[in-house]
């Protein structure tokens, strides 16, 4: 799937938030493991709309790239491919799924792998 293709399967999911239960798991125990990095008092949402990457969240580009190995070795673990999230870090912020909760389970949802 090309970076179009993922940022238009991305934008629908984000649209009608329809990510499936695994997808939230999945997303769900990245950010848990990330939130426990965190400095005492910075807690990580997991509504759709919680802003996860600076400056109006508060994952900095190390927060980030930890997201990102959480997220890949939570669905390791559930026997999924890659989730294709390394290669997320190069599009621009406006494609960027680490904006929200939301748009991060978007992308894992329509990820290379195919519906989660």
């Amino acid at each position: 799937m090309t970076h179009q293709q993922m940022s238009e399967a991305m934008k629908e999911t984000a649209d009608d938030g329809a990510t499936s239960p695994r997808t939230r798991e999945i997303v769900n125990e990245a950010l848990q493991e990330v939130e426990g990095l965190l400095p005492p008092g910075i807690v990580l949402g997991t509504e759709p709309e919680v802003p996860l990457a600076a400056p109006e969240g508060p994952l900095d580009s190390l927060g980030i790239v930890n997201l990102v190995a959480a997220a890949e070795e939570a669905a390791a673990r559930r026997g999924l491919g890659r989730l294709g999230l390394m290669e997320a870090l190069a599009l621009s912020l406006e494609e960027s799924p680490f904006r929200t909760v939301g748009t991060l389970q978007a992308w894992v949802e329509a990820g290379p792998g195919g519906k989660t």
